[in-house]
């Protein structure tokens, strides 16, 4: 079964106002559809108030540290995070990596987690 290209989005919340961004889309572009023309779209979309479906469904929990989890506070965040806990991770080391002597200012700093 194919995919007409007048369908909207699941995603969309507002359809009605969707449909006014495609119109004014349509009538600003000679060529529609086109990155242009839908970039265009979507801006004037969340322009007039439209968003979208948040994707994935649920917002993660997370949990608080327990006490006697001393490890688990060393963690850096995002990692400590998608285990599902909570608040700023340890204290972060910025660390130059490169090969031999380099200048300070041209070393790509990298996070480390000291412990």
């Amino acid at each position: 079964m194919a995919i007409s290209r007048s369908q909207i989005p699941k995603s969309v919340k507002n359809p009605a106002l969707y449909k006014k961004a495609k119109a004014k889309a349509k009538a600003k572009f000679d060529v529609y559809p086109s990155a242009y023309a839908n970039a265009y779209m979507v801006k004037e979309y969340k322009k007039m108030g439209g968003t979208y479906k948040a994707k994935g469904g649920e917002v993660k929990k997370l949990k608080p540290i327990p006490a006697d989890n001393k490890g688990l506070k060393k963690l850096p965040t995002k990692v400590r995070n998608n285990m599902g806990f909570m608040k700023n991770g340890g204290s972060v080391m910025v660390q130059g990596r490169g090969c031999g002597a380099m200048m300070q200012s041209k070393r790509k700093k990298t996070r480390v987690p000291r412990g």
